[in-house]
């Protein structure tokens, strides 16, 4: 309710004409604290509407920031002990089976690559989930850290195909104890927890990109995924670094390498009919401009459907929105005022609402469903 009230109040100047830097009525832009100019890989959203992002694609960019008003205004995350988060890269933050806050990726002096947060009460304590160790497989930035209902969990590398998993919410801390998986032939870029199971997306730069599904031999672990190709996308090359999951659809977004086209793959009520995904390409949607496009993030509430990137080369300066109201069947560009580089994230609150976030710190927020409630509400927020 704070952050639905905080964003209709915002519009309200906006409308007014006083709001610096709005460009369009649907669009309100801010800036959260992470420094550098690099993406911005870990965007979270709470069901009580806090946004979390955190720092680490860039060499100065450590740390770990909330918003509690929908992203307009953000603060620190007091940690104790204090210096829990020097020098950790954060590329994945996700609520976790006790309900805790995990934030994972890397900080090389100790080797953390997972971390959990105790958010009752702040300081938030944080204790260590996931540490490397001096061994091969071991030790690595984590990309993407998801749990199961029970405490099983998986860590992937960011950069490349090692993978931890932890059997029991009781296995200890040390990657020593940690299921060290070693067949998959393609990388993992994004992980999602959906039905208590995982799913996956990803591929390699010189390959069919692939869908990682649950498995299908009763009794498997379930990091033994079935890796699938979508018939739509196996006649090019590349990765999908996004993906969201509902009941409904999966959808995943990436990009052509060789022809550096932009990809959103949307399948349909079943993930694993390969047959089933439809492909849309960016230039379509976009238009033509820079040299090529590319998908990075995308988020999903009931039928809406928007896809996050950018134009390459980054120095064209166009960050790029993309937003579906059926399903990802059709997509219309929605561009935000002043962003220059990547949109990488985004979240869709209950109301319709949307965030992205992106390179140097940037916050857009797309009230999709202003024109509908705004005024009949009188400005009170859904």
């Amino acid at each position: 309710m704070l952050a639905s009230s905080f964003r209709c109040l915002v519009f309200a100047v906006a409308l007014a004409g006083v709001l610096p830097g709005q460009a369009d009525a649907a669009w309100i832009t801010a800036t959260h604290p992470c420094p550098g100019g690099n993406r911005t890989d870990a965007l979270h959203r709470d069901s009580d509407g806090t946004l979390w992002v955190g720092c680490g694609t860039n060499a100065t960019g450590y740390g770990l920031f909330y918003s509690e008003n929908g992203g307009a205004n953000w603060s620190p995350a007091a940690v104790s002990p204090a210096d829990a988060l020097n020098e950790f890269r954060v590329n994945s933050i996700s609520r976790g089976h006790d309900g805790a806050l995990y934030v994972a990726g890397f900080r090389a002096s100790t080797r953390d690559m997972v971390l959990r947060f105790n958010t009752a009460s702040s300081p938030f304590v944080v204790t260590i989930t996931l540490q490397g160790i001096n061994q091969v497989g071991r030790s690595f930035h984590v990309g993407t850290y998801r749990e199961l209902s029970d405490g099983r969990a998986i860590a992937e590398s960011l950069n490349g195909v090692d993978l931890l998993y932890r059997p029991t919410s009781s296995t200890g801390s040390g990657a020593a104890d940690w299921t060290r998986v070693q067949d998959l032939t393609r990388q993992i870029l994004d992980m999602a927890v959906h039905e208590d199971r995982f799913y996956g997306v990803g591929g390699l730069i010189n390959a069919p990109p692939s869908v990682f599904l649950p498995p299908t031999v009763p009794g498997a672990a379930p990091y033994e995924f079935n890796m699938q190709v979508p018939t739509v996308a196996a006649g090019w090359e590349g990765e999908l670094w996004g993906m969201a999951i509902s009941a409904q659809r999966l959808v995943a977004v990436g990009v052509d390498q060789d022809a550096d086209v932009g990809k959103i793959l949307v399948s349909g009520a079943n993930p694993a009919a390969m047959g089933s995904y439809i492909e849309h390409e960016l230039p379509d949607i976009v238009g033509p401009g820079g040299i090529g496009t590319w998908a990075r993030g995308v988020c999903m509430r009931g039928d809406q459907v928007v896809v996050v990137g950018e134009r390459q080369p980054l120095s064209s300066g166009n960050g790029l929105v993309m937003r579906s109201t059926n399903g990802g069947q059709s997509f219309t560009a929605i561009p935000p005022p002043g962003v220059t580089a990547s949109v990488s994230k985004c979240v869709i609150e209950p109301d319709g609402t949307v965030v992205v976030a992106g390179a140097a710190g940037f916050i857009g927020i797309y009230e999709s469903a202003m024109d509908n409630t705004l005024f009949a509400n009188g400005f009170e927020g859904n």
